[in-house]
This record gives structure tokens, sequence and C-alpha cells, in this order.
């Protein structure tokens, strides 16, 4: 597909939720793949059903794929290692990390060899010397000495010192960048402060922000795209959260397929659709590799595969015809972002309607 037939297809897609449909393999119309982790192709140390046996087929079918994290933490040889024990044959270099995001855009900002305080676990100092800054880590007596730079990213052995010692420098002015902003860390026992909370905690103390580079900015996206070598029009995101990886896919101009198979429901879309609506709409990471239907106005609703979905007083008015499920949410979405634009649908309707779209994931013959 040349860059002419994209863009034909994007302006139909800004007119009508989910009206651009694919007669063959999604995959074919794009070069590239930025793939989200958690959510999508794992689930804590579990893989996604399905998911890694979709990948190999999909690198099989020569389409080029890297995974993008906003994780700074772990260093993209672990998460590989870690790929590699769900049968993904992933190097290091297939690994794009929000750390090395963030070490990118202070080469742009800073001479060679610049000193950067590295406040953060071992993926950001690691970062930093790739991209040939000096890494200098809080604790050392080199963190004493003047720094022009903060790069802040996860580290879970980061004491209070640390902290005020980033605080010391940052308030004498210098470049102060994040790696991300995720306020919450998920974890076996629920959730924990993540790096957003850290970045939050700095930024009352100096009384200024930093620049963040990973999802849903644009940077780690930018990152992950000349990793591939790819053009942005011809890269797919693949991703599970519409506040991260579909957000940040728009920031960055690629498009996107929203996987509902991690902390993101169907409902979600209706409730925080502002921060972007994803070109796909997809059960199963396998689904890439099969013809995508698109949603049709009809008299009385909308229309996805033989499935119809109108909106009633009492609520989703669901004919299934030969659709499957995610096919009727398809429908579904479109008719309540038609409801909500033209302000035919109130807050109390929206949560009901929200509600019976998550049940239709439910409905036999789901992903």
């Amino acid at each position: 597909m040349d860059d002419r037939a994209r863009a034909s297809e994007r302006e139909a897609m800004s007119r009508v939720p989910f009206a651009r449909a694919s007669a063959g393999p999604i995959r074919d119309a794009y070069d590239g793949i930025v793939c989200d982790l958690d959510g999508v192709v794992y689930r804590g140390t579990g893989a996604v059903p399905g998911a890694p046996a979709a990948l190999r087929r999909l690198a099989a079918h020569g389409v080029r794929i890297v995974y993008a994290t906003n994780n700074a933490s772990r260093l993209p040889g672990e998460v590989a290692e870690h790929l590699g024990t769900l049968g993904l044959p992933a190097t290091a270099g297939d690994v794009v990390t929000s750390a090395q995001a963030g070490a990118a855009e202070l080469t742009t900002m800073l001479a060679p060899g610049s000193r950067i305080l590295a406040l953060g676990g071992p993926g950001v100092a690691a970062a930093l010397a790739d991209a040939g800054l000096d890494a200098v880590l809080p604790g050392s007596p080199d963190a004493e000495e003047p720094v022009d730079a903060v790069l802040q990213g996860l580290g879970r052995g980061l004491t209070v010192r640390d902290f005020e010692t980033a605080a010391r420098h940052l308030a004498g002015g210098v470049v102060w960048v994040a790696t991300n902003a995720d306020s919450t860390l998920p974890l076996e026992w629920g959730l924990a402060p993540g790096n957003g909370a850290y970045v939050a905690l700095l930024a009352a103390a100096v009384g200024r922000e930093p620049t963040v580079v990973g999802k849903p900015q644009a940077p780690l996206y930018r990152a992950a795209v000349q990793r591939l070598g790819t053009r942005p029009e011809a890269t797919l995101a693949v991703g599970d959260r519409l506040d991260t990886d579909i957000a940040g896919a728009a920031a960055a101009g690629l498009d996107s397929a929203w996987l509902l198979t991690g902390v993101h429901r169907a409902s979600e879309l209706l409730r925080h659709h502002e921060v972007g609506v994803p070109t796909w709409v997809l059960g199963a990471l396998g689904e890439l590799e099969q013809p995508y239907a698109a949603v049709f106005p009809a008299a009385d609703g909308w229309t996805c595969a033989g499935g119809r979905v109108a909106l009633s007083a009492s609520g989703l008015d669901v004919v299934a015809g030969g659709a499957r499920p995610v096919e009727l949410v398809r429908a579904g979405l479109t008719a309540v972002l038609d409801a909500v634009e033209g302000g035919t649908v109130g807050l109390p309707e929206l949560e009901r309607f929200a509600g019976e779209l998550d049940e239709l994931l439910d409905l036999p013959g789901s992903s």
C-alpha cells in the first residue's frame, strides 16, 4: 500500500471511527510493528494465550518487530531473555526502552560525554553509556560534582539521599528528562508507586517539570521506528492501554491496533476517547493475520460483518448475525461514540452502554 492510499484511509477514519477495512491480512499494510509487552505479549511472567505463536508467524512472514516498554529499570537483554522463555527468539536489539529514548533525547540537547545523573535502575545508566554520555551514579563521589542533566527512571533501590542529590542538581537548573510518568507500578500484591509518583515528588521540591519521553509521549515510538528502519506511515503500534499505547502512537503519527487482552476493556474507549481512537480494534494478536471488517452506518444503527448494534432507551440493541463478539464491539463503540459526538447521550446512559459493551466480549466466540 502506498502513502497516498494510507492517507486516504486515514481521512476516512477521521470521519467515522473504525471505517477502515482490510480485504487481506492487516499485517500486509505495514512494514514494521512496535509491540507493547505487558497485556499484549505477557501478563506478569506468563504469555498471553496465542501471542508468542502469532508473533513468530508475523516474523516468519517478514514483518519487522520491536518491543517498546516504558519500563526503564530493566536492561534490554533482560527483557529479551524473558521473551525467550515465552518462545520468542528476541535479542536486546529488538527491545526499545524508555531509558534508551531518554538517553537519545539528551544527545539532541547536550554534547557527547556530558555528565548525566542516572537516577534509576541499571537500565538508565546502561542507556546513557550506550548513547555516549557519562552516567553518574547517585551515591557515588562523582554525584557531588556538577552534572549537565538528570535522567530519571524507576529504580527500586534508590534512597532518600539519592533524591536529595537529584533535587540539588535540579534546583541549579540542569536539564531534566524523565523516562515515563506512570504513576503506579503493578506488583503481585497490587499497585506500588511508579516512576511518575517519584517524578511528582521531585517536581514539588524543585518547582518545575521534566521532559517526559515514554508513552504517551512520542519519543519512545520515534526511537522504535528508527530501530525498525521503517517510515511512521508504514509502522503499526500494538498495545492494550489507550492512555499510553494508543495515545503515544497518535502523538508519533503511527496507526495503532488496540488489543482487548490487557487492562483496558471496550468501555474504556467510551470514557477516554479523547486520548485517541485506535485504527484497529482486535480481540487477539493473531487477528493481525486476518482480514478486518469495517463498520458502516445502517438505517437503524451500525453494522459490522453482518452484525448490527443500535442504541435504545433500554440499552444496546444487538443483532449478532454472523459477526464475532469483537466485531459487535466495533459496531457498538461506533454507535455510542457517534451519539456522544452528537450530544444525545448523557453520563448515566454512557455508563450503561459501556458496561453492556464489555459484556459483548464475554459472548461465545470471543477470542
